[in-house]
């Protein structure tokens, strides 16, 4: 089974103190719920300082265009570095902002381009979420191992009051697994 190849480009903004922490603080937990999801292994690849690239425009009030921006980029690097663009490869721009005021992050459902910022642990895995066609609708607020309440990957509305479960809900993972069911 091929692995999920993730390409993880650190904008510009992001301050190291942020970028040398990505793997342990914003990826692992994620990453390693999909992988005992699907039975896949992951190959993380981080790209920095790529003009046109990690220093993209990203903050915006229109987030379509700002996403399409950012898959034409992505697409861009793809072509140029002879890689694959389908089910199993992310290509994630890692932001030190929100895309604007109400805006996080962003990914098409089903699609390899994502855009995440690193104002909260959920973020990349909420995105990345979508990018395998997790949803909102299937998200759910649950309990953490010492009783206090947690909103799980894909909860729609971040909050400094309760804990991160640090998980996807089983519906979710069902649409993760599907997704991923029919790739090579």
């Amino acid at each position: 089974m091929k692995p999920i190849t993730l390409y993880i480009f650190v904008h510009d903004d992001v301050p190291d103190s942020i970028a040398n922490t990505l793997g342990r603080g914003y990826f692992k937990e994620f990453t390693d719920e999909i992988s005992a999801i699907t039975g896949r292994t992951f190959v993380f690849n981080e790209v920095r300082r790529v003009r046109g690239v990690t220093d993209l425009n990203y903050k915006s009030q229109n987030t379509d265009e700002v996403l399409r921006n950012w898959q034409i980029a992505a697409i861009g690097y793809k072509n140029d570095k002879g890689l694959e663009w389908g089910k199993t490869e992310r290509y994630i721009l890692v932001t030190k902002d929100p895309i604007n005021e109400a805006v996080l992050g962003s990914a098409y459902p089903g699609k390899p381009a994502v855009i995440a910022s690193t104002q909260s642990y959920q973020v990349i895995a909420h995105e990345v979420g979508h990018s395998f066609n997790a949803t909102h609708e299937d998200a759910e607020l649950g309990w953490n191992a010492w009783g206090g309440e947690c909103e799980t990957f894909m909860y729609p509305h971040i909050s400094n009051v309760r804990g991160k479960c640090y998980r996807y809900t089983r519906k979710n993972r069902e649409h993760i697994k599907a997704f991923l069911s029919d790739a090579p």
